[in-house]
Order: structure tokens, then sequence, then C-alpha cells
């Protein structure tokens, strides 16, 4: 069993992404976590992005930016694809130097990279400083994703040199996690699969009474059944599936409606949609996008949150916040969602792409309060037990502790750690 650590780290967490949205929320996560232990975390990426400073006042789809990250956003949201991936390419004649910098600049233990594609900064100065690399990988070349790659092989040739010098690399699936191992052909890397979570102050959600009713008030929610769904509105989150899930349920238990916390491009869509399914008028509520510091208020609104589609390589975030509240959670029973939910014990699955089974499965949450309750409890236990940053954090520096371990021997992991 390896112990605690003791040591306090100085750690460089090098990130590409921009620092907004889901992304901002895991590196956020993750940092703070790292902070907590007492270790000391300095952040690099293109746009000086800090997610750790709370956006109290201002929603996710309107954080304001500097000039250069507009100018940068704007390039990724315009460039045709392959231009985009040149633009990728390029980013390591800045970031080398900067990362060479810094870390001549400044003690580090360690570099803590977000995994981007043919991002190669953080591998290459690893190897000529000799710092050890820790990875964190949340997609794959070549896996389906939106937006689609044009270079997928030569991708894979700069995935491969950074999988092979990072010292522990760390997934957010079982899927990830075993593509890491086929690719790297099973050469003894160390790999680890770690789940997204929630801050450990979640788990105590004192949510004054006044908030809630205000909210409850503004939405005009009293006496309603709610339906929660939180997350962008776009296609892959399969809301025609929600939608007739939600007008099955409707025909049968009466005041259901379905709130969404989020924005996207199929807003007007779903109004559409919901008109096609012929929900029942003005029982679709759009919360908007909100801050990340006041989500927890707004779940206080709901009976049950839905996931009604999510892929086989991603953790969605949604999943640990929804449990980390006490919400039933209704999923597809996928090894995303299976990672966190056992099904009737802390959680409900549903067959994917099955309307009817979502539709039952939302339809047993409210017939059975006292599985509302039950299930809500256990998976807020299963949170607090296992899915909080701050256990994330350890864990990650007792891999590494491990790692030390197997390929130092104990003396020169002694004195590393000392």
């Amino acid at each position: 069993m390896i112990s605690m650590v003791k040591k306090k780290f100085n750690i460089l967490y090098h990130f590409r992404v921009r620092g907004t949205g889901a992304e901002g929320v895991h590196i956020a996560g993750i940092v703070n976590g790292f902070r907590v232990l007492g270790h000391t975390v300095r952040l690099l990426s293109p746009t000086n992005t800090d997610p750790t400073v709370p956006k109290k006042s201002i929603s996710t789809s309107q954080e304001k930016t500097s000039f250069p990250a507009f100018i940068l956003h704007k390039l990724a949201d315009l460039l045709p694809q392959p231009f985009f991936e040149l633009m990728e390419m390029a980013y390591n004649l800045v970031a080398i130097p900067r990362l060479w910098r810094t870390v001549s600049r400044e003690h580090t233990d360690l570099i803590y990279e977000r995994y981007a594609f043919f991002n190669i900064a953080g591998a290459f100065i690893s190897k000529i400083k000799g710092l050890p690399l820790v990875l964190e990988v949340n997609e794959l070349s070549g896996d389906k994703r939106v937006r689609k790659q044009s270079f997928v092989s030569l991708c894979s040739i700069f995935e491969l040199f950074v999988f092979r010098q990072a010292a522990l690399v760390i997934t957010v699936s079982n899927y990830l996690s075993d593509e890491v191992h086929r690719r790297l052909d099973d050469s003894g890397q160390l790999v680890i699969t770690m789940p997204n979570g929630v801050p450990e102050a979640w788990l105590r959600h004192n949510i004054p009474s006044e908030l809630s009713l205000e909210l409850q008030n503004r939405y005009c929610l009293a006496g309603k059944r709610v339906i929660c769904f939180m997350g962008g509105l776009v296609y892959w989150h399969n809301f025609d599936l929600l939608l007739e899930a939600v007008k099955r349920v409707q025909s049968r238990i009466d005041n259901v409606v379905l709130l969404i916390i989020g924005d996207g491009p199929l807003r007007s869509y779903i109004h559409e949609a919901a008109v096609k399914f012929a929900l029942e008028p003005n029982s679709i509520i759009f919360a908007g996008n909100i801050p990340h510091a006041r989500i927890p208020v707004y779940l206080s609104l709901a009976d049950v949150a839905v996931i009604p589609e999510t892929n086989d390589f991603r953790s969605p975030i949604k999943l640990f916040e929804y449990m980390a509240m006490e919400l039933p959670v209704v999923a597809p029973k996928k090894p995303a969602i299976e990672i966190a939910i056992t099904h009737n014990r802390s959680g409900l699955l549903f067959e994917p792409g099955n309307a009817g089974s979502l539709a039952n499965m939302l339809e047993e949450c409210f017939i059975n309060p006292k599985m509302i309750k039950s299930l809500g409890y256990n998976a807020h236990k299963e949170i607090a037990e296992k899915f909080t940053w701050e256990k994330n954090s350890e864990r990650i520096l007792q891999a590494f502790q491990r790692y030390l371990l197997e390929t130092k021997g104990d003396g020169l992991v002694k004195n590393f750690l000392d």
C-alpha cells in the first residue's frame, strides 16, 4: 500500500485548451485539489487563462478574454480544419521556449500536462530537462469527435512520442486507458483511470432556502415535478430522445416539466421539437448559462437529473455534480456512467437510445419517493468516498510515487520525496 505523499511538490500545469466550460471546471478541480494538499501549482497556457479564479458574476459563455485570447479563439473557430491543425503544430514553437524558461527560472518537480493533439512541448521539455511528465488524457486521435481531424496519422505519431515520454498517463475512462495501453503495445507504461469529480465543498451544500424559493418563483416551478438537464445545447446530447421520453412521462404523470441549464445552437430547435413531440405548453424552462458557482442552487430545484446520451470515452462532469447534490440520476447504461452508478442503488440506467426505457426510469422516480431518497443518499455517499477532486489529486501523486518506486528504487525515491 502506497502511503500518503508527504513531500510538497512544485508542479507546472500546462494546458492548451481555452480553460472555460467543462474543461475549465476539470482544470480548476485538479489544480485546487493539489493546492488543498499543500502543493504549489503554476499554470501555463497560450492565453495565461486561470480557471481557478471563480466566475461569480458572469456565465461561461460571457467570460471576458484578453485581446490575444480573443484572436486565438476566433482563429480556432473560423480556420478550416487542416489549417487549424497546422496552427496546433505551430503552437510548439511558442510553448517549448516558454516551458524551457519557466522550468529554468523556477524549481519544478514535475510537469502536469493536459494532453492536446500535436502538442509535444511538455514531452520535449521533460526529455531535455529530465523532469517527470504526468499526462492527463481526455481524448485520443482518430476517435469520433465533433471536430473531425484531418491529419490523423501524423497526429498519432506525435501522440505516441508524448505517451512514451510520460512517467504516468491518467485517463478519465476505462475505454481510454485500454486504448492507450493498446497504442503503446502494452509497453509497461503506468496508465490509470481517474474519472471526474466535484470539489469536496459541494458535498456540504447548505443552500439558503430563500435562494431556491426565489428561483422557484422565477420559473413558476411550485407544485411541478422537475426533470433537470445540464449541459450545452448541442446535437450529441440527443434531445429528440429526451423530449420524446418527457412527453411519455407527461402522458402518465401530471405537472412534469423539463428544466434545461445551459445554452447552445440547438435552443431554437428544442423549441420546435417540443411542438413536434406535443409536449405540454410551457413545460420546457431554459435557465441559460449560469456561473458554475451557482449551479448547486439551480440543481436544488430538480427532482431528478438526466443524461440522455454520452460516448464511451468521456467522463461527464455533470454526472458527478448531480450525484453530489443527492439527485437521483437517470443515465444510459454505458461504461462511462457505470463507473460511478450502480443501477437501482446510486442511480437508474436505461437502454441507450431507447426513449421508452428512459421514460420508464424517469417515471419510476416520480412514483416512488422512497426510492428517490435512497438513490440520492447513495449517490452522495459514492461521490464522497470516491469522486472528489481532492481525492483525485491525492491519487495522482500516489501513482506518481508508485512510478518513482518502480523506476528509481527506494533510495532515490527517498531523496526525491524528502
